[in-house]
């Protein structure tokens, strides 16, 4: 029974994460399972055996619900009629998660050091949005397996803290459409370095973000917050097919999101 739990969450968990703007974090929060995890990943270094099969029970479970998803979402993005209003879906949804960023933030009252902050979260997506498109999905020679490893440990790093989507993360690289489409065509030889980027960036930044987070938690979600506005930016369409089935997209991600945040 307890297994069958964390299969079932495991595929909640990874069928989500194909939208960017939803948090992996955050539903592993939702779900209760979140902390299981992060003690698993810590612990699974000093005591192999003892977390090998949840550890393993999830992932295969999360990896299934990615691929049942990935063909869905990725043929709603390739619609003319539906690519861009689904973008505006997925706005809603990063704007709707912010209140419990700013919630577990513990911040009550907004200083001076908190914008400054939010700043930094701000410059690091501008700054990425001037990584030209396509440098990490480069198909061959070293370098292409250099960039997928360090896309691989970014991705790591959003999949660890809470309240940055991986796949958001993936939009914000330029490389969210090509591992969707690896993925429910089973080309997953494709991925073997990005895949080996994201497993060595679990266990290389697991315990420390963990222990900066305890530490230094306002600060730490007053530049996830920067980071998740900021973001935004990767997702509002350049143009919009109907503004107005847009706009009731984007106000139920938003509503979505916010009660699922709510909830946890």
């Amino acid at each position: 029974m307890q297994r069958l739990k964390v299969i079932l969450k495991a595929l909640w968990i990874g069928g989500t994460m194909t939208v960017p703007g939803v948090s992996g974090g955050t539903m592993a929060v939702v779900t209760g399972i979140y902390e299981d995890l992060i003690h698993a990943v810590n612990g699974f270094r000093k005591k192999p055996k003892e977390y090998f099969m949840f550890l393993f029970t999830f992932l295969l479970a999360a990896g299934s619900g990615f691929i049942l998803f990935s063909r869905f979402v990725t043929w709603l993005l390739e619609q003319e009629g539906t690519g861009s209003i689904v973008r505006l879906f997925f706005c809603g949804v990063v704007v709707g998660g912010i209140p419990l960023l700013v919630k577990e933030s513990g911040v009550t009252k907004v200083k001076w050091h908190d914008i400054l902050l939010m700043l930094v979260g701000a410059l690091i997506i501008i700054g990425l949005t001037y990584v030209p498109q396509g440098l990490f999905i480069m198909n061959s020679g070293i370098e292409y397996i250099l960039l997928q490893i360090l896309g691989g440990i970014l991705i790591a790093i959003a999949l660890i803290l809470p309240g940055i989507s991986v796949s958001h993360m993936l939009y914000i690289l330029g490389m969210y459409e090509f591992v969707i489409k690896q993925v429910y065509g089973f080309h997953f030889l494709s991925l073997v370095p990005l895949v080996i980027g994201v497993v060595v960036g679990i266990f290389a930044t697991a315990d420390i973000l963990e222990k900066i987070m305890k530490k230094y938690l306002r600060e730490c979600y007053m530049v996830i917050i920067g980071f998740v506005a900021a973001s935004l930016i990767t997702l509002i369409p350049e143009q919009i097919s109907n503004w107005f089935l847009g706009a009731i997209l984007f106000v139920v991600g938003f509503l979505g999101m916010y009660i699922i945040s709510k909830k946890s």
